[in-house]
C-alpha cells in the first residue's frame, strides 16, 4: 500500500534512534517533511541529512522532554518552519529495569514525566492545531508489556499502560474532527534501548546478553524480536487516508506473542 504524505508535516519524538528514527524516514519517503526531537543533536543531524537526501525538509529540536517547557517550544518551532503541523508520534522513552521492592521514587517520576507527561504535554499541544483544521494523527508508541505486564519493568509497563487509557479517552473526544488517535504496542524491538535493557536483566539472572536474549526469542510464536522498520511501517499506515476509520486502538506488532 503506497501511503500519500506529500508536504505534510510529522513531528516525532525520540528520533534519534531506532523506532523514531524509521518512523521518520518512512515519512519522509512517502513525502512529510519531519521535525526530529530528542535529546542527542548529533544523532538528530544525521537523521536529518538521511531525510534531506531523500529530498524533504527536516527541523531538528534537541532539548529534554522533561522540562515542561519543551513541548511549547518544539510545536512554536514547528509551526514556525512549516505554518502547520499534522502528525504527532509520541515515542520517546525511558525504560527502568529494577524489582519493585529495590526501586527507587525517583526514576520512577523520571520514567513517568518522560513516558506519560510530556506525551500529555506534547499532545495538548499539537491537538490545538489539529482541531482547527479538523484534520490530523496522533500515535502513541506504547508496548505489549503494558497489556501483559514485565517482572523488574513495573515502572516502564505501568507508564506504557497510562497510554492506554489517555490514547482512548483522547480518541473518542476528537472522533468527530476527523482526528485519529492510536497506539502501537511493540514487542522486544532490535535497538539499542531493547539491547542495554537485555544487559541489565541478563546480570539480574547472571547469564550473557546472548543467552538472555536466546530465552526471550524462544518464547515468541515466531522466534524472533521485532524490527524498527515494521513499527514504522505500522505507523506510517495509521498515519494514512486509508486508516482513518482506526481511532482508539492499541495495536500490537510482536510476533504474535499476545493475540488478543
Amino acid at each position: 500500500m503506497q501511503v500519500e504524505l506529500t508536504d505534510q508535516v510529522v513531528i516525532i519524538t525520540g528520533a534519534g534512534r531506532g523506532i523514531g528514527k524509521q518512523v521518520a524516514l518512512a515519512a519522509a519517503n512517502s513525502g512529510a517533511d519531519v521535525v526530529l526531537v530528542s535529546r542527542t543533536q548529533a544523532q538528530l543531524e544525521q537523521v536529518a541529512q538521511e531525510v534531506r537526501d531523500i529530498g524533504r525538509e527536516a527541523l531538528v529540536h534537541a532539548c529534554d522532554l522533561s522540562d515542561a517547557d519543551a513541548p511549547k517550544a518544539i510545536v512554536t518551532a514547528t509551526i514556525e518552519r512549516f505554518g502547520r503541523v499534522d502528525v504527532l508520534v509520541n515515542n520517546a522513552a525511558m525504560n527502568y529495569v529494577a524489582n519493585l521492592v529495590m526501586s527507587k521514587d525517583e526514576q520512577w517520576a523520571q520514567v513517568y514525566e518522560l513516558n506519560v507527561f510530556a506525551m500529555v504535554r506534547l499532545t495538548r499541544l499539537v491537538l490545538r492545531h489539529l482541531i482547527r483544521r479538523k484534520a490530523g494523527r496522533i500515535i502513541n508508541i506504547s508496548s505489549v508489556s503494558a497489556k501483559m505486564g514485565a517482572a523488574y519493568n513495573s515502572a516502564y509497563s505501568s507508564s506504557k499502560a497510562a497510554m492506554f487509557g489517555f490514547t482512548k479517552s483522547v480518541a473518542r473526544e476528537v472522533a468527530r474532527l476527523g482526528i485519529t488517535v492510536n497506539a502501537v504496542c511493540p514487542w522486544h524491538v532490535d535497538t539499542e534501548m531493547v539491547r542495554e535493557a537485555m544487559a541489565q536483566r541478563a546480570k539480574m539472572f547472571g547469564k550473557t546478553t546472548e543467552q538472555y536474549l536466546a530465552d526471550v526469542v524462544a518464547e515468541n510464536p515466531q522466534g524472533r524480536i521485532m524490527t524498527a522498520e515494521e513499527m514504522a511501517a505500522t505507523c506510517l499506515f495509521l498515519m494514512s487516508h486509508g486508516a482513518r476509520g482506526i481511532t482508539g486502538q492499541t495495536i500490537n506488532v510482536d510476533g504474535g506473542f499476545v493475540m488478543e
